[in-house]
């Protein structure tokens, strides 16, 4: 009977073993926190799950939240700067964003409820040569501490080697936006700011992101202290917002606009990152790679949970499919993962820097046509083809002909 280790209990490594859980493999989880902790912790991350994110869900039985949150149906942008446009578009299948630190508690009470093992305890790189000995494969699903550096990095596609934004994250009160629209602002030169709405302890609950390019206005809310003097942290927020992203600061009530709790906020920065999907371990077994570990990017086009949530299925088809205990499966299932995540990354790194010609001339498009607009919203959902649009301008014009 095939055995799976899986150290971590993001995206990626719940699905998996709830899907290898339901299709009768053994698994362990390994987690370095309870779900009580988890909940109890700070916010995690960024996480709009898209239509075919929440379809896997639906087929393993975790779709907790889908009468209770909020769908998210359309994307307002904004573009700031001398010739500002802005459009909004909308999702063929409503996306969803759930406080992580509920979804992932949840997750793993579920995999728990079906019987498979979860140990706790934080789990380090020289841990793994003595799990695998307990499994036919170690898959590491978090990057936490030293096993993000087992994989080694790929440089050919990972060209930075610093972060190209800091970050700012937070859930406010305050905010009066539609609860099914993303709000998209950018501020050219300065960075981006996004509001969603998001479902969390006590109900929905509105997030705020802050991108910050490198030196930017942005960069202070990234570094400020929210414990130092809350009111200053959050006049600073609305200053910036009501200077570079006015679209947004039209939905706050400034009286009354504030963070709903100090573990509400998670300040950092993020170096996109691709590692190699799969390393040798001291005593010649293996480890593969899901999710952030093998690949990191910013959260600027909302990709990472849905790449780890694909990556989990690809991983787990795989050995339902054809495992076998050696590097020749390890390397066939990290080229299938790396299908997907492939444009995903190009899309990513292409998102940093500023827009070409020829996406200014879409972004104009769309603040001018309904159809196009909705095909530039729906994008989000469907990395591939959108990388093959925005990365060609012979093609950008073709969909401009056709729809314009």
């Amino acid at each position: 009977m095939i055995s799976i280790g899986i150290v971590g209990t993001g995206i990626a490594g719940l699905q998996l073993g709830l899907l290898l859980q339901q299709r009768g493999i053994t698994t362990t989880i390994y987690a370095d926190r309870m779900p009580d902790q988890q909940r109890g912790g700070r916010i995690l991350n960024n996480v709009v799950r898209f239509g075919h994110t929440r379809e896997r869900e639906r087929a393993l039985g975790v779709n907790h939240w889908d009468r209770i949150g909020p769908d998210l149906t359309s994307v307002s942008l904004a573009v700031g700067g001398e010739h500002p446009l802005g459009f909004v578009g909308h999702l063929s299948q409503p996306a969803s964003y759930v406080d992580m630190r509920l979804y992932q508690a949840t997750l793993l009470e579920d995999y728990a409820a079906g019987g498979d093992d979860v140990e706790f305890g934080a789990v380090q790189a020289e841990d793994l040569a003595r799990l695998s000995m307990r499994h036919d494969l170690i898959v590491v699903a978090s990057g936490r501490g030293s096993l993000a550096e087992l994989f080694p990095r790929v440089a050919a596609y990972s060209p930075y080697d610093r972060p190209q934004r800091s970050l700012c994250l937070g859930f406010f009160r305050g905010i009066t936006a539609d609860p099914h629209d993303v709000a998209f602002a950018i501020a050219p030169g300065q960075g981006e700011v996004f509001q969603t709405t998001t479902y969390s302890f006590g109900g929905n609950q509105t997030a705020l992101l802050f991108e910050a390019i490198p030196g930017g206005v942005f960069e202070v809310m990234t570094r400020m202290r929210y414990e130092d003097d809350p009111r200053h942290f959050e006049m600073t927020a609305l200053a910036l917002l009501r200077e570079h992203a006015p679209s947004i600061y039209a939905r706050i009530d400034p009286r009354s606009f504030g963070l709903t709790r100090p573990l509400d906020l998670l300040q950092g920065a993020i170096t996109p990152t691709v590692r190699q999907g799969y390393a040798r371990l001291d005593n010649g077994r293996f480890a593969i790679a899901i999710g952030d570990v093998q690949v990191l990017n910013d959260p600027l086009i909302a990709q990472g949970g849905n790449t780890a949530s694909y990556s989990a299925w690809a991983l787990g088809e795989a050995i339902l499919e054809y495992f076998s205990p050696d590097e020749r499966f390890c390397r066939r299932a990290a080229e299938r993962i790396w299908s997907y995540a492939r444009p995903v990354v190009a899309w990513s790194n292409f998102m940093l820097q500023p827009p070409p010609p020829h996406v200014l001339s879409l972004l104009i498009a769309a603040s001018q046509n309904p159809a196009i607009a909705d095909a530039y919203a729906d994008g989000f959902a469907n990395p591939l083809p959108t990388w093959e649009l925005l990365q060609s301008p012979a093609r950008v014009a073709a969909l401009l002909d056709t729809l314009g």
